[in-house]
């Protein structure tokens, strides 16, 4: 399955969920806080949104990411086992997918360096429990249990466990290419 299909099909799904709303392309971009002009690059297919984007795109449309992906019909299934752990971190992602996602258990006080690569990649990062604080090209977010901050186009980013924490984090390839 090309990535230029799924998005295609994710596009199609949107385009025909925001028409079912009678909803505008202005009205969706604005509720999800992205331009027209990306929005409707999306919804043809030429640009593939991250999935915090699709998050955003399908609260516009008062839906969920499962209900705009329910009409995907091809099923992908790859038996594989997971890598071993990196320095606390564990890779949740099968390799061949363009998402990567990783999550760890740190203790107060580790320094870390961002465990995925981010050269022209998107990043999301959320705090399941604990505190963090978040250094993304040299501005630092303090994080604490359930927030969570998206990224593009990251140069750097490393994180300064703060209490002992649960992180996930993943990379998109970046919407901004």
């Amino acid at each position: 399955m090309g990535s230029d299909q799924l998005a295609f099909r994710i596009g199609d799904a949107i385009r025909r969920r925001r028409k079912d709303a009678r909803l505008t392309l202005t009205q969706v971009a604005r509720r999800a806080d992205i331009s027209v002009s990306h929005l409707s690059n999306i919804e043809n297919g030429l640009s593939i949104a991250s999935l915090p984007l699709l998050a955003k795109v399908a609260a516009a449309l008062n839906t969920s990411l499962a209900e705009l992906t329910r009409d995907e019909d091809q099923l992908m299934v790859q038996p594989s086992s997971l890598p071993d752990p990196l320095q606390g971190w564990r890779e949740l992602s099968h390799p061949s997918l363009e998402t990567r996602i990783m999550a760890g258990s740190f203790d107060r006080d580790e320094r870390l360096g961002f465990p995925l690569p981010l050269s022209g990649r998107d990043l999301f990062l959320t705090v399941l429990r604990g505190a963090a604080v978040i250094t993304i090209d040299g501005t630092e977010y303090a994080l604490r249990q359930d927030d969570a901050l998206d990224a593009r186009s990251t140069l750097s980013a490393t994180i300064t466990v703060t209490e002992d924490a649960e992180v996930l984090c993943s990379t998109t390839p970046s919407s901004r290419l």
